[in-house]
């Protein structure tokens, strides 16, 4: 019988931090992540050489770690962490206590006694204590591989606190020996055969929607379009020097593409192939919806074959449950119950494709930002599942190229779905109100540059085009609209209407006064309202108003660099009366709990945890109680006796076993209980 064939592929992605007035490197995430996940990832696999995996790199990404390197350049939280603290100004004082928590709560300050007792001081912290959350921040991005390659970090760690200047500088020349080292060590690996590394196009853009953003109807026929923007060209000149960038830089010119958020089109599609670009890789959803109804689940289990007017392209299509699994999910959970788990997903489907030939599967994913959410920043489940697929007699890892080499597909698609990674659509990046501003003033600089181009020297053109493909990448839109926030919106804001801007500046033209003011309004980044007044909810029968002066905390979280396909609950309300605590998860639109698959953990600080399937929420022990009513889940827990005070909980869903999500996602929920007055001070007219 033939091995399951798994593809692990890691996508690398950062947009570009350089200031487009100064030039200089603004965000530190390419130093960063360097210092964790892409030194990590590629360390790791020099240890197990068994293991072969796919890495995709966005250019602009690689491109900045080679700014540091080559260039010598240095980025604005460099600086501001190489400054002595005495000698901060009061505004590099303020930036320094808004940025520099900017890492993992559970993972990265709790841990660290100093850093925590810093992070409730914000905002009023000393000069000593500001050297030490200056090192604290850069000491906490360090992963595993860098910490088993200078024990200067333990050393660090071990200390805690009172740190001197001259451990600021330990922290970052060892951040600048990791920039140099870290390409090389991917050039290894691809020299020895163990990985194989791919492009997107060069600034991350939506290439379809570069090409046409009325493609958009095939996906959102509905949703408000922008007025169109249709520049082919422009997606050529991503694709054409990613290709050439990863040739320079790497040693060889890429076999296929993960294009940006996995976004293809039949245009996309013909220019890749057209390019000499042989595979490409995307989402189960646009093989779901391109094949349309009666396909047979182990179509997921083979490569296709797409023919475009210039050329046949390969494509692989990811398992999206397996790599949310471990983007979202096997973090919260042992490293071995993670494995076991994955290991048992792997051996079903090959059991389901024992027939085939060469039964292959996709998990690809983040390569970045899932260990910030992991123990030991993933180093613990990494070296278990490379550990345990090496071990397995019926599971064999391969590179992409390799497998089509072997196994070129047969099976044929004969119409490609427009769409994404995310619901099968692009409404992240275009349709929202806010996104369609942006793409707007974005065709109108395109436009402008067009009529001006050739009026200009060549220098000024080729310096107006950069900017232009520089502000199509995708994350600006990404973070515009809904669902998305972050710390950093006004910067990425202003970093994006700053290249527009410079478009008009090359071009000997004032840039257009809507350039100077930010796009969309500020998101609420609380999410958190307390209870108005005390409820009295019956649950599982009760209707709207039993809940209405309920607190409620909103799960969807705005600050996500990644998107969690599967997720069930949108708010948790919670609120109490004289005796007891009551919670209600309410459902996402649309979506349906399979109750006889899941379960739910409440978790009380200081008490036993109370578990019950949702399919028989009654028998949750007494004195508490539980019941779902249509998806909407409802419990409640005395606290009766208990002195008034403060509790914090939290509720975990779990799916034999494995928690697959948890709110509040991060901490817990701290809530105050009532005393006497309550009502009296909460009442209002």
């Amino acid at each position: 019988m033939a091995p399951l064939h798994v593809a692990l592929l890691w996508h690398m992605h950062q947009p570009s931090y350089r200031d487009p007035v100064s030039g200089a490197l603004s965000l530190p995430w390419v130093r960063l992540h360097t210092a964790r996940a892409y030194f990590d990832m590629a360390y790791l696999l020099t240890k197990t050489p068994q293991i072969k995996a796919t890495f995709n790199f966005v250019p602009i990404l690689v491109e900045q770690i080679l700014a540091y390197v080559d260039g010598g350049e240095r980025d604005l939280y460099w600086a501001l962490t190489e400054k002595p603290a005495e000698a901060l100004t009061s505004a590099e004082r303020a930036q320094i206590q808004r940025h520099f928590f900017s890492t993992s709560l559970e993972m990265c300050i709790k841990p660290r006694p100093r850093f925590l007792e810093l992070h409730q001081r914000r905002g009023q912290l000393s000069t000593d204590e500001l050297r030490d959350l200056q090192v604290l921040f850069n000491l906490s991005w360090f992963g595993f591989g860098a910490r088993e390659s200078f024990p200067q970090i333990q050393a660090l760690e071990d200390k805690g606190r009172g740190f001197t200047e001259a451990d600021k500088r330990v922290c970052l020349d060892i951040q600048l020996e990791l920039l140099k080292r870290v390409l090389p060590m991917y050039r290894a690996l691809v020299a020895r055969g163990q990985i194989e590394i791919t492009a997107t196009p060069y600034h991350h853009p939506i290439l379809p929607l570069i090409i046409d953003t009325e493609t958009m109807r095939r996906a959102q026929p509905t949703a408000p379009r922008p007025p169109r923007f249709a520049w082919p060209e422009d997606a050529h000149a991503h694709v054409a020097r990613a290709l050439d960038a990863h040739e320079r830089v790497f040693g060889q010119r890429p076999s296929g593409m993960w294009p940006a958020e996995g976004s293809v089109s039949p245009e996309a599609a013909a220019l890749f192939t057209q390019l000499g670009v042989r595979w490409i890789a995307t989402d189960e959803a646009q093989l779901w919806n391109s094949r349309g109804g009666g396909h047979a689940p182990t179509e997921l289990f083979k490569p296709h074959r797409y023919a475009t007017p210039t050329g046949l392209l390969s494509m692989v299509f990811r398992d999206r449950g397996l790599s949310d699994l471990i983007g979202f999910t096997y973090g919260r959970n042992p490293a071995e119950a993670a494995v076991a788990d994955l290991i048992g997903h792997l051996e079903r489907i090959h059991a389901q494709t024992q027939a085939d030939e060469a039964p292959f599967v996709l998990i690809a994913l983040d390569g970045e930002n899932p260990w910030e959410y992991y123990p030991q920043s993933g180093r613990l489940f990494l070296t278990a599942l490379y550990a345990a697929l090496d071990a397995h007699p019926d599971l064999v890892t391969t590179r992409i190229s390799d497998h089509l080499d072997a196994h070129p597909p047969i099976s044929t698609l004969n119409h490609l779905h427009s769409g994404s990674w995310i619901n099968g659509d692009f409404g992240i990046w275009i349709g929202d109100p806010v996104d369609n501003q942006a793409w707007a003033l974005l065709g109108e600089t395109r436009a402008f540059f067009e009529s001006r181009r050739d009026k200009v020297s060549v220098q000024a053109a080729e310096a107006a085009y950069e900017h232009l493909l520089q502000a199509q990448s995708s994350d600006w839109f990404w973070w515009y609209g809904e669902p998305f926030s972050s710390d950093n919106d006004e910067e990425f804001d202003a970093l994006f209407r700053a290249h527009l801007s410079q478009v008009y500046a090359h071009l000997g033209f004032p840039a257009p006064a809507q350039l100077s003011q930010p796009l969309g309004a500020a998101p609420d980044a609380a999410q958190l309202r307390p209870p108005r007044a005390l409820i009295r909810p019956t649950l599982g029968e009760g209707g709207f108003l039993d809940w209405a002066e309920a607190g409620a905390l909103s799960l969807i979280a705005p600050n996500a660099s990644m998107h969690q396909a599967r997720r069930y609950f949108s708010r948790l309300r919670y609120g109490f009366d004289e005796h007891r605590l009551y919670l209600r998860l309410e459902p996402i639109e649309g979506a349906m709990l399979d109750r006889a698959a899941l379960s739910l953990r409440l978790i009380v600080e200081g008490f036993e945890p109370l578990e019950f399937s949702l399919a028989s929420p009654d028998r949750l022990p007494p004195p508490a109680m539980a019941r779902v009513r249509g998806d909407a889940v409802e419990l409640s827990w005395p606290f009766a006796g208990r002195a008034a005070g403060e509790v914090t909980l939290r509720l975990e869903l779990l799916r034999e076993g494995i928690a697959v999500d948890r709110f509040p996602a991060a901490g817990g929920l701290h809530i105050t209980l009532p005393d006497p007055l309550f009502e009296a001070r909460s009442w209002r007219l």
